[in-house]
């Protein structure tokens, strides 16, 4: 039978954080350019969404046969839209992703939304948007979750509110936001 060593019962979590730190700096990227701090972006926009006429920015993909009401969220729920909505006033991006109705007792979507920004010191990049959107809600806020150009790597949040719904169809809404961007 063989002799087992004597060793100290904290041997297991030493192994195991030097398993740790071998394992975790196999994955370090080494880089020719110094460490880059992180920065708080904070950018202010209003989001224009049009579902209806002949300049509709967003289209249902798997349209219902019943009518949409909106008091009742049963009859949006399982309907998917694609949206390319660029801005009315002044241009500073388009808004390009899908959202879908994900509840059946209130109007809650989710969404899956990237932001490509075409003017000013951020032209060029984009930042990725992605949650659960109860819009009747406000404030509401989903997560920003990467982005690309100067949003590489970036995490951070929005703050939603709806600033002007069209009661009667739903087809054309008006939405503040207030996006916090981590990123280097």
């Amino acid at each position: 039978m063989a002799k087992t060593a004597n060793l100290p019962p904290n041997h297991f979590l030493i192994v195991s954080i030097i398993q740790l730190v071998i394992f975790s700096s196999a994955f370090i990227i080494p880089t020719t350019t110094s460490a880059k701090l992180e920065k708080l972006t904070h950018l202010h926009f209003y989001y224009h969404n049009n579902i209806a006429g002949p300049h509709a920015t967003a289209v249902p993909i798997n349209p219902k046969i019943q009518p949409v009401d909106l008091r009742d969220p049963a009859s949006l729920f399982g309907r998917l839209t694609i949206a390319d909505d660029p801005e009315n006033s002044t241009v500073v991006g388009s808004a390009q992703g899908m959202y879908g109705s994900a509840s059946q007792t209130e109007m809650s979507f989710a969404m899956v939304f990237n932001f490509a920004l075409t003017q000013g010191k951020y032209k060029g990049s984009s930042f990725c948007l992605l949650g659960r959107n109860p819009i009747f809600t406000n404030p509401r806020e989903l997560a920003i979750v990467g982005g690309t150009g100067a949003f590489r790597f970036s995490r951070g949040y929005a703050i939603l509110k709806t600033y002007y719904m069209d009661m009667q169809t739903g087809a054309n809404t008006i939405v503040e936001y207030d996006v916090y961007i981590r990123h280097y």
